[in-house]
């Protein structure tokens, strides 16, 4: 016969506890008073446990290791960890924790799901920020665990592996500054960044805005500032990993660069984030790329005639010679101006020298903004496992370096990107030989790029080519997103055979020869249709 609320309140009387509450919280806080006392559980100063209020047991708490919050920073853990049958053994009792496993009934299952849905719910927990990952964790768990066709994608995962991280000793956070106004970088609150944000932008992967001028810059266009003579030093992400000195005769220390601890989650988001933003960047470059050469078209070879042309009408508003301003001159003095402007007094030289300084300066700022995108595509195609499916992300540059490290010959600046791919991805192939599955890892749509319809062509062969499919030089827009869409869809349909064996497939691949001669085919029956 279950016990009366009154006898529940006795016997929590009795061992010390609150008698506060309904019934069913006065079964359950008896039934962990039980616990805590057949375990033996007392603090350091031989409290027992059952007896301690909330505030001093969450030092207590603090003290001896274990989280003081509970079970929320348990959870997020275990999930990170792909540990679901450890988050709902947090819905048992611990001396039944062990009794709960993979193989346990779908009931039982369901039955500690409940406990943690109905203790971890957002709407009791609102003060946490991570209250809403936590629930979805432990449905997420609950789901795997009770439906065998979802956990097949856990079996399948490579194990992890315990993260490696290098010794500091010796290392130092040098100052990085704005290379517009000067300012430092993240060494206070301001900007809001976290520590680990310094990692991100010494290694190339994310580029930020200043708080003072809002100039966007990484770690190839900042300033660098030694951190014993606060001498300025050339930096590259390649001395991330290393230690070094700045260069300057009278400072010879060496030092290295501080890396700081980012969490599996920061990391999780940082390459789906890395990833979004190589996409926009591509799409931005292909944008610019394609006005430079319409502006290009239009204006074509300008030479000194036509300066002089455009200063005579007007249109300019400077002498091209002499660098003079047009509203310094009367209308028949700009005529006579530059009929008879000479180099007596060292204008046109002195002119022709600031010329070739600021484009000289134009040239280097571009140079070192096109060095910045390379190593910033470089760092995110590795973060994302240097897959042969993610190259089309690298830029030209990044491409050439790629080719010369993998001993492909290139034609600097005139070799197309997809050209570059599709030698570097069969090249790759031949150094190591590779078993593809398409259940693990594999080229599926998900992993296709967000913004695929609206690439150019030449942007959507590069994609091509970085997942081995070759795409004829007749194929328009729509064909080659066929090509691509449908070698997709045949391998993350699970029936695509495997690499080095003698499978069948039930799916034809479309190739583009047969775009083409489906193409051929239709243009020859309706010339046929015309002709009767």
């Amino acid at each position: 016969m279950a016990p009366t609320t009154p006898e529940l309140k006795l016997s929590l009387k009795e061992i010390g506890m609150s008698q506060s509450g309904d019934k069913g919280t006065l079964e359950f806080r008896l039934a962990r008073g039980n616990e805590c006392i057949k375990l033996g559980l007392k603090t350091p100063d031989n409290d027992p446990v059952h007896q301690i209020k909330l505030g001093p047991l969450k030092k207590h708490a603090a003290k001896a290791g274990v989280s003081p919050i509970g079970s929320l920073d348990e959870v997020l853990e275990l999930a990170d960890e792909d540990d679901f049958i450890g988050i709902l053994r947090l819905g048992v009792a611990p001396t039944a924790a062990a009794d709960l496993t993979a193989s346990s009934s779908v009931a039982i299952l369901r039955k500690s799901y409940l406990k943690l849905s109905l203790k971890l719910h957002p709407d009791k927990n609102r003060k946490c920020p991570d209250a809403t990952k936590v629930f979805q964790a432990v449905v997420n768990a609950f789901e795997r665990l009770s439906q065998p066709e979802l956990i097949d994608d856990v079996k399948n995962k490579s194990k992890k592996h315990t993260a490696i991280s290098r010794s500091n000793t010796g290392c130092k956070r040098s100052r990085v500054c704005c290379p517009r106004c000067k300012s430092i970088w993240s060494e206070t609150t301001v900007e809001g960044n976290p520590d680990y944000f310094y990692n991100f932008m010494m290694t190339g992967l994310k580029s930020f805005n200043c708080a003072t001028c809002l100039l966007e810059f990484g770690c190839m266009t900042a300033i660098h500032k030694c951190p014993f003579c606060k001498h300025n030093f050339e930096y590259h992400p390649s001395d991330f990993h290393r230690k070094i000195s700045c260069g300057s005769k009278r400072c010879t220390k060496q030092f290295g660069f501080y890396m700081f601890h980012c969490s599996d989650r920061a990391i999780k988001n940082l390459k789906v984030e890395v990833k979004e933003l190589r996409e926009a960047r591509a799409k931005q470059t292909e944008q610019k790329r394609r006005r430079a050469e319409s502006a290009r078209r239009r204006r074509g070879v300008s030479n000194e005639k036509d300066a002089d042309a455009a200063f005579l009408m007007g249109l300019v508003n400077e002498c091209p010679r002499c660098g003079i301003s047009l509203a310094e001159l009367e209308d028949q003095d700009e005529m006579d101006h530059l009929q008879n402007c000479n180099d007596d007094e060292g204008k046109i030289s002195a002119n022709k020298r600031k010329k070739e300084a600021l484009e000289g300066a134009k040239s280097q700022k571009r140079q070192r903004q096109e060095l910045q995108d390379d190593v910033a595509a470089k760092a995110a195609w590795n973060l994302l496992g240097s897959e042969n499916e993610d190259m089309w992300l690298l830029t030209d540059g990044a491409l050439e370096k790629e080719c010369a490290e993998h001993g492909v010959d290139v034609a600097k600046g005139k070799t197309a990107s997809h050209e570059m791919i599709a030698s570097l991805v069969g090249k790759r192939k031949s150094q190591a030989l590779t078993k593809f599955d398409p259940k693990n890892g594999g080229k599926t749509t998900t992993s296709l790029p967000s913004n695929l319809h609206t690439m150019t062509v030449s942007q959507l062969r590069a994609v091509a080519a970085s997942r081995g499919i070759t795409v004829g030089t007749k194929l328009c827009k729509s064909d080659v997103i066929d090509l691509i869409e449908s070698e997709s869809e045949l391998k993350s349909d699970g029936k695509g055979p495997l690499m080095l064996t003698d499978g069948t497939n039930s799916k034809k691949r479309k190739t583009s020869k047969d775009i083409e001669s489906s193409e051929s085919d239709s243009d020859s029956d309706s010339d046929s249709d015309y002709g009767e």
